[in-house]
């Protein structure tokens, strides 16, 4: 900070009483001299203390022209009408703050009135001049004496032209401060606009973040749990044959969910040295859905599987066969979480421009919430809006005695009429 800085910010605190002050002393020094504008050809200077009195009044007015500017320029004009009626002459100093007045009203008012009174000003002003000039060239100065008998047009020029000089001069001010104001508002409306953009992106990514994380790791972590409870829930552990394999595939989905994570992860942080050798979204073929149905198997559900092979699957995008064989392993992922060993019909299909994929088990007896209660239908939910993004939609809910789970995603095969 330096020497100059806090002086500098009192007098900015304190910039409109300091301009009227000013203005006080301006006019206090043309009163003692004696400087006036006449309005007759025989005036007398007025005493000091009438000069004194209309400049305070006037001054007075002046401290309000912030808040309210029109009034208080309507007030002070006010008070130089009174000053020519008493006096007949208008103090130079009272004059100066009449103009600040305009200059105030024109910067801070929108009002149309300020032009109005501008362009009068300015029509006066040049009408007492067209007059002199006339007077002049056509009957000479001795006809000027005449003219100005009981009013003079020198008055009539000057006070116009300072009033509606000051007025133009706020105006100038006036709209360069309102277009910086405008450019700021549009400024600040974009930012928000582009804040707004960034924050509904950010939602847009963690909301496929957690879709994608979900399917890559709950269905393996899902089939983790339902083996690992079996295997503890066994009555007979002498015999090896079953643990193993309940082993075997908790360790199959462990080795599965980390590869899968490893995946996600080098997608997210864009490695280039894994770049190129990071492998693509499982699709849905033949193989899939056989492994996905043994895994349903080892669950103990009891699969019925339809499904056309893999020459009728490869026509579907890759997109929607991402999501198809998702729908799959969440479905029968949930069945064997909510409904233990129930018969279980899957249905994969694809013809007419569609892919159906359709998962039907009998609906388990309310038994209250098992230990592997799941995720409060967050898959179903993401898969759903999975199926909205490819153009296709998702519906699970009870059909009957039944739990229906049904995917219809479209392949963009044109269908023959």
């Amino acid at each position: 900070m330096t020497a100059l800085d806090r002086p500098r910010r009192w007098v900015s605190r304190h910039r409109l009483p300091l301009i009227t002050t000013l203005c006080a002393v301006v006019g206090v020094i043309l009163g003692l001299i004696g400087f006036v504008i006449p309005w007759r050809t025989t005036v007398t200077v007025p005493p000091l203390w009438a000069s004194f009195a209309f400049l305070a009044a006037i001054l007075v007015a002046h401290l309000g022209r912030r808040r309210r500017p029109l009034t208080m320029l309507a007030v002070g004009a006010l008070v130089v009408v009174v000053e020519v009626l008493v006096t007949g002459v208008s103090g130079l100093g009272v004059l100066i703050v009449l103009s600040d007045l305009a200059y105030a009203a024109a910067l801070y008012a929108a009002s149309r009135v300020v032009d109005v009174v501008a362009v009068i000003g300015t029509a006066v002003s040049l009408a007492s001049v067209a007059v002199l000039g006339v007077t002049w060239a056509t009957a000479g100065v001795e006809a000027l004496d005449h003219l100005s008998e009981g009013l003079f047009l020198g008055s009539l020029i000057t006070v116009p032209v300072l009033l509606a000089s000051s007025i133009w001069i706020g105006r100038m001010v006036r709209y360069p401060r309102l277009e910086a104001q405008r450019e700021r508002e549009r400024a600040d409306a974009v930012e928000h606009a582009s804040m707004a953009l960034r924050q509904d992106a950010v939602t847009r990514e963690r909301l496929e973040l957690s879709r994608e994380l979900h399917d890559v790791i709950a269905g393996h972590l899902s089939a983790i749990a339902m083996q690992s409870t079996a295997a503890l829930e066994r009555q007979d552990m002498t015999d090896p044959v079953p643990l193993r394999r309940s082993l075997e595939l908790v360790r199959s989905s462990s080795l599965d969910a980390l590869t899968d994570m490893r995946t996600m992860i080098d997608v997210l942080r864009g490695d280039p040295a894994t770049a190129g050798v990071t492998e693509a979204p499982t699709r849905l073929t033949a193989d899939e859905i056989d492994r996905a149905v043994a895994v349903a198997e080892a669950n103990g559900l009891e699969v019925v599987l339809s499904a056309d092979d893999d020459a009728a699957l490869a026509v579907v995008p890759p997109q929607i066969s991402v999501v198809g064989l998702r729908a799959l392993v969440e479905a029968l992922t949930n069945v064997a979480k909510h409904a233990p060993g129930a018969r279980t019909e899957v249905v994969v299909s694809v013809g007419a421009g569609l892919l159906s994929v359709s998962i039907v088990n009998p609906l388990a007896p309310a038994t209250g919430p098992t230990a592997l209660a799941g995720s409060g239908g967050v898959g179903l939910v993401g898969l759903a809006e999975r199926a909205r993004l490819v153009g296709g939609d998702l519906t699970a809910g009870p059909d009957g005695a039944s739990w229906r789970t049904v995917l219809h995603a479209p392949t963009g095969e044109r269908v023959a009429s």
